[in-house]
């Protein structure tokens, strides 16, 4: 089943590991990053952090919802 939102408490309940980001990238082709392989998040959220906290500051790098594009903001966050 895929569920999709723009809810970061939604995604507060989530595992890196059940978790995908959709954003365009720069060709407008849709794209998709599974947040475990995000290297920010599973540390963060072994400290304390959740996963929807995380996508609201920016830790993701892609699909970001404060901005329009939503597409890579740093190539290197990614494993």
């Amino acid at each position: 089943m895929f569920v999709t939102t723009h809810s970061p408490f939604f995604v507060n309940g989530l595992r890196p590991e059940e978790t995908w980001v959709l954003y365009r990238d720069q060709n407008g082709f849709t794209q998709a990053v599974n947040t475990a392989q995000i290297m920010a998040a599973p540390p963060l959220m072994k400290q304390g952090a959740q996963l929807g906290q995380l996508w609201l500051e920016g830790h993701f790098g892609v699909g970001d919802p404060l901005t329009a594009s939503g597409g890579p903001i740093n190539h290197t966050i990614l494993r």
